[in-house]
């Protein structure tokens, strides 16, 4: 099963430009490359932060944006994200039974949970009892098979200070609960700007720095800088049979020359 992650969109107003560069031009050509090179991905999975201040018009542009992307899209909230202004403009898109933008994707062979750790008006994300009673009934629910975890932030201490304060909030509950059911293959989320991988409480993770500004890497410090590194979405391949997940950065507007690998000749300038 091939997944596409695009994390960390951040779109604003038509023709702003952050750090010097125009984020919705930047997302019309994530999506014109996921169209072009894996267009037989199973789905496309946005992990939050969507927009940048959760405005009623940056969601109508990404509705516009997204008409173009020929995978299906699954869409979580992040800190930066509201709730009620996301679900105004994608009223097609699933809750749960309290509201919250959380969903299922169920296969022959596993699982894939969506969650939704947004709290409003803070930065650091939470999962509330509700959450995490609709998250064991799911993880019940699919017992004995594998499952997939989305999410926008990282429940997991990165060992970067600026940022690990803003995880989410109840990181020792959320794997808890996790290893409890012992059956969660892989956590992906964003947030933090960073292409990073791990493994906590036994579990295998992944970030993807996403279309947005990169955060400088500062483990000794907190830092204030972010690099205009080259955007990147990830293609997840996962065999639940095999018991093998591989996560590949795509750094999409990345143009390097090209050379044969077998004579050494340049092929492009």
């Amino acid at each position: 099963m091939k997944i596409i992650q695009v994390t960390d969109v951040h779109l604003g107003r038509q023709g702003e430009r952050r750090y010097g560069v125009d984020l919705h031009q930047r997302l019309a050509s994530c999506i014109a490359h996921i169209n072009a090179h894996h267009g037989d991905a199973a789905l496309c999975v946005f992990t939050g932060d969507l927009t940048e201040t959760g405005a009623s018009e940056s969601y109508a542009d990404l509705r516009a944006a997204l008409s173009a992307l020929s995978v299906p899209w699954r869409l979580l909230p992040g800190n930066h994200d509201r709730r009620a202004n996301l679900a105004g403009a994608f009223p097609e898109c699933a809750v749960d039974e309290n509201g919250f933008a959380q969903s299922t994707h169920q296969t022959a062979d596993e699982v894939l949970l969506f969650l939704d750790s947004l709290a409003e008006g803070r930065i650091e994300g939470e999962l509330c009892e509700r959450r995490f009673a609709w998250l064991d009934a799911r993880l019940e629910e699919a017992a004995g098979r594998p499952a997939y975890v989305f999410m926008h932030h990282p429940p997991v201490a990165l060992g970067l200070p600026q940022l690990d304060p803003l995880a989410l909030a109840q990181p020792e509950q959320f794997l808890g609960l996790l290893r409890r059911h012992g059956n969660v293959r892989h956590i992906f989320f964003g947030h933090v700007h960073r292409d990073i991988a791990g493994t906590v409480a036994g579990i295998p993770f992944s970030a993807q720095r996403g279309l947005h500004c990169r955060f400088e890497l500062a483990l000794d410090r907190s830092s204030e800088i972010v690099e205009q590194a080259p955007p990147s979405y990830a293609v997840i391949l996962a065999d639940s049979a095999a018991g093998r997940v591989v996560v590949h950065g795509c750094d999409f507007l990345e143009q390097w020359p090209i050379y044969s690998a077998k004579t050494g000749e340049r092929i492009t300038a």
